[in-house]
């Protein structure tokens, strides 16, 4: 091989690990290393060996640093850290020193080989544009310029780095963000964050930094339901239950193969698993409430579960809206009582919390069973009763009660029982059942559950 082609191939390795900043344009997952510093009014040193500055409990001179909620310093932006609702929350404050250089590392460990990840961090100039600084007062501040750099997990191989360019004073606190996408090698399950000062210290380059995170990078995954709608859709109520297919739809910008896994949510924040949903599309069936779906991506099976390796899509969202022109409400009339020829058995409800009588109470049972008191265990009875769902169809069914304590209720319309496809979806009747003197009747929710 000739040395120009030698050079040329080393030079495109330099300038591949030498890039610039840059997020990731697809999907990313929950973070799986986050450092926000804390919060509260003591000032805190880094752990050993993680920056080559010295700390101070007082004001952080050039080449010194603390962990602090405060920034009250040398004409700085008296600003807050960049954390979220974080009351007193701290952020690292950097006076660089006079000698670019190294200022600030941590290890990240428990990543997947072979895999995408973002970094990410969020930096401020302290210094606004309006102030001076110099022994005299006259000198126009020194930007912050920062490089950020992995490493593997000896120090001694750099994966990829960037650097933010100068970034000069602002007239009012402008905290910024600043991202990195890098990929682990076969075996690589850890890496070093480095953070390099690329100015000079003196008058000006006082930074703080927030919020360093990592998480994993995917494809851009984006789902869409039988009638093309993407990642949201608005149901009238008087549309509902709701069901529709989704579909995941990745576009292979990261990932050269896709393993799914759906999830769905009550507040779009808290996620669980659907049993057996694993493949690109989703039935979603019969729902009544606002509900939020969404799927993980791996690109091996083996990643699926893991929240270092995989990564999530967008979210859909289905909306529930008041009807514009809701249905009429029809009003059961009753019936003029008839002495019956046989006295009607008596019929409770059993729960885990024990018996509820039937008689012109409400119950909300996850599992409701039905017990026949006074007849033969083995005995089968049927009963004519009335259905009113919702306050709006009326239904005429026969329900048949079984006498064998543990049986579930029964309808032609809907068999309640234990792991039945409307897994975790809500079901309201209210049933009128012939008596002595009308119709004694009961309202009652059932909550399907999970095999």
């Amino acid at each position: 091989m000739s040395k120009s082609i030698i050079f040329i191939i080393t030079l495109f390795s330099i300038l591949n690990l030498h890039g610039q900043l840059g997020f990731c344009t697809g999907n990313s997952g929950d973070p799986i290393f986050l450092e926000d510093f804390g919060a509260g009014y003591r000032t805190e040193p880094l752990f050993f060996g993680s920056t080559t500055y010295k700390f101070t409990d007082g004001t952080p001179r050039d080449g010194s640093y603390k962990v602090s909620s405060n920034t009250k310093w040398f004409g700085w932006f008296w600003t807050k850290d960049h954390t979220p609702n974080d009351k007193n929350g701290r952020s690292l404050i950097v006076n660089a020193s006079n000698n670019p250089g190294e200022f600030f590392r941590v290890p990240v460990s428990g990543l997947c080989e072979n895999t995408t990840y973002e970094f990410s961090s969020w930096l401020i100039n302290l210094f606004p544009s309006s102030s001076k600084c110099g022994s005299y007062g006259s000198e126009s501040a020194r930007p912050i310029n920062v490089t950020f750099e992995i490493w593997d997990s000896t120090g001694t191989s750099i994966l990829k780095s960037g650097s933010t360019g100068n970034i000069y004073g602002s007239r009012e606190p402008n905290w910024q963000q600043y991202g990195l996408v890098f990929q682990t090698k076969p075996g690589q399950t850890s890496v070093i964050l480095k953070m390099r000062n690329n100015g000079e210290g003196g008058c000006g380059n006082d930074l703080a930094i927030d919020d360093i995170m990592f998480k994993t990078c995917g494809d851009a995954v984006i789902i869409e339901d039988s009638l093309k709608n993407k990642n949201n859709v608005i149901i009238e109520e008087n549309n509902l239950p709701y069901s529709t297919k989704l579909t995941a739809i990745p576009d292979f910008s990261v990932f050269s193969t896709h393993f799914y896994q759906w999830q769905k949510s009550k507040n779009g924040v808290d996620w669980i698993n659907i049993s057996n949903a694993n493949k690109n599309t989703f039935l979603v069936n019969r729902i009544k409430d606002i509900t939020y779906y969404r799927v993980l991506v791996a690109e091996d099976a083996i990643n699926l579960s893991n929240t270092s390796c995989n990564s999530s899509s967008e979210i859909y969202k289905v909306n529930i809206i008041p009807s514009k022109n809701p249905k009429p409400i029809i009003i059961l009339k009753k019936k003029k009582p008839r002495k019956p020829r046989k006295r009607v058995p008596k019929i409770s409800t059993i729960n885990p919390k024990g018996i509820i009588k039937i008689n012109g109470t409400k119950s909300e049972n996850k599992l409701i069973k039905v017990n026949i008191i006074g007849l033969n265990k083995n005995l089968k009875t049927e009963k004519e009763v009335i259905i009113v769902r919702d306050g709006i169809k009326i239904i005429k069914h026969k329900v048949w009660i079984y006498g064998v304590p543990g049986k579930f209720v029964k309808t032609g319309e809907k068999i309640i029982k234990q792991g039945s496809l409307d897994a975790g979806f809500r079901i309201k009747e209210t049933i009128y059942y012939k008596a002595f003197y009308g119709y004694n009747s009961i309202t009652r929710t059932y909550i399907i559950e999970s095999p």
